[in-house]
């Protein structure tokens, strides 16, 4: 190539964009903390798997380059989707596919959106095959980062679209095992009406690992929000299903007994 490349990060073989979308921003692939994570970002283009990390190391592309800058070869064609990234080359709108149709959790339930929403089907497809901790660690991460990042942008007035996925039901697409996410997905399935799919989500509840984190205080924090809600029926349904499948555990006891007298 002979025309002469500006010696900056985006022009360098090691710099990698921060995200997808149009961006500006990206990190350095020769970085040592990165390494861990190269098959995910490179392979899967999953950026989620560091993505606190991302947030800490990115930079801007148009930063002067560093001794270690290694001019990338975007003539290679191998380079060309790292060049689409950078928006150095220009791709034809007719050749893009056609978006994937989103829908609103407030309007379909979990399961119905796990069929029919490709963001959830893609995101269970990806991580059915991970280790579980790999699954239930992404999975915490989403559902405790969603609520700050919905902080945020209530703080900077951002539009709500109604089609964006709530972070646990994201979390729960990632693992379905994770029971925090359970719980907050089946009760917010009762709230909206929902109620066989949230009675679904909660009994389920009973049959996870019997060393499932704090698996007890979530299938009682189930239990009492039926109870709550005045649904002795469904309430003592639940109790008698964890009863069965604990029956040492005394938060059900006390449980069946609220329902009994009630």
């Amino acid at each position: 190539m002979t025309e002469h490349i500006e010696r900056i990060c985006s022009n360098c073989h090691s710099f990698f964009p921060d995200t997808f979308d149009m961006t500006d921003s990206g990190i350095c692939l020769a970085d040592p903390a990165f390494e861990p994570y190269l098959d995910e970002l490179l392979d899967r283009g999953n950026f989620d798997a560091c993505r606190q990390l991302i947030e800490e190391k990115r930079f801007s592309c148009n930063r002067e380059a560093c001794p270690a800058y290694d001019e990338a070869d975007f003539s290679d064609p191998e380079e060309d989707i790292l060049a689409e990234m950078i928006n150095l080359r220009i791709p034809d709108p007719g050749s893009a596919p056609s978006p994937s149709p989103k829908y609103a959790f407030r309007d379909h339930s979990f399961v119905w959106l796990l069929e029919h929403d490709a963001r959830l089907r893609d995101l269970r497809e990806e991580y059915r095959n991970r280790a579980a901790e790999e699954r239930r660690l992404t999975a915490d991460y989403e559902y405790h980062d969603g609520p700050a990042r919905e902080l945020f942008d209530q703080l900077i007035e951002r539009q709500e679209d109604p089609t964006d996925l709530p972070s646990e039901v994201v979390a729960l697409a990632i693992d379905p095992e994770y029971a925090p996410a359970i719980l907050t997905v089946g009760t917010h399935e009762y709230i909206l009406g929902r109620i066989e799919a949230a009675m679904d989500l909660l009994l389920s509840l009973v049959h996870l690992p019997p060393d499932t984190e704090d698996l007890a205080i979530i299938i009682d924090k189930a239990g009492i929000f039926l109870v709550d809600r005045e649904d002795d029926a469904s309430a003592l349904k639940l109790y008698e299903a964890a009863a069965a499948a604990f029956p040492d555990e005394p938060l059900f006891q006390a449980g069946l007994s609220l329902c009994r007298q009630k």
